[in-house]
């Protein structure tokens, strides 16, 4: 069945064989006057000079500045009323102070993530590739409209000191090789021979990866 577009960003499904099971979700803040909104399941970077912002990542930034994680929803005293919990961040002046955020930041954590068009094959698995984004959904689930850029896609990690952020390390829907075998058999995502499918892909970019220092 061919593959319909559902853009979703990075949805954490697990960790790599192996790795101790972890739901790892680590808390970092937001600083109130960031106007980029974030939607849940998109790829964050610290704010350039500063340990102690994050911000949403955009596809050349992940080779200049490494991924922290993924988002996962917010928490923020607004201007007016009660602390506000929200699966996405909407950027603006909605908070009278700084945001929580949550961040599943975990080395060995797997995601699950549509291409942008053209399928990614088991024959990927092992590979890197980067991301394209774009600005979340602002209804329903406040999702994430990142997907996997297979334009990117290589085996040898991009720069020498910043590769590409994300490695393939399954194809969804595949009943053989890599991470996820027979995980979703069938339905939207699982052909490998039209555009649109899913892939399993875990950090090789990532702050807490890299052999450098920033």
């Amino acid at each position: 069945m061919a593959n319909t577009q559902a853009n979703f960003g990075f949805r954490h499904v697990g960790d790599l064989t192996g790795a101790a099971p972890t739901y790892q979700y680590s808390t970092y803040a937001i600083q109130k006057s960031t106007a980029s909104a974030i939607g849940f399941g998109d790829p964050v970077i610290r704010v350039a000079n500063s340990t102690a912002y994050i911000t949403l990542s955009t596809p050349n930034a992940a080779t200049t500045n490494p991924i922290i994680g993924i988002f996962y929803g917010c928490q923020y005293q607004p201007t007016s009323g009660p602390t506000v919990w929200s699966p996405s961040y909407p950027g603006g002046a909605i908070s009278q102070g700084d945001i929580i955020a949550y961040v599943c930041d975990s080395p060995n954590a797997v995601f699950l993530a549509a291409t942008l068009q053209t399928s990614l094959s088991t024959a990927d698995v092992g590979k890197v590739i980067n991301f394209s984004g774009g600005a979340p959904s602002t209804v329903g689930q406040q999702l994430s409209t990142a997907t996997l850029d297979q334009g990117t896609l290589n085996s040898t990690g991009g720069t020498a000191l910043r590769p590409e952020p994300f490695k393939v390390v399954g194809i969804y829907g595949a009943t053989i090789g890599g991470y996820g075998t027979n995980y979703g058999g069938v339905g939207n995502g699982t052909d490998q021979t039209t555009n649109y499918n899913w892939a399993f892909v875990t950090f090789n970019a990532q702050i807490n990866k890299l052999g450098v220092g920033f």
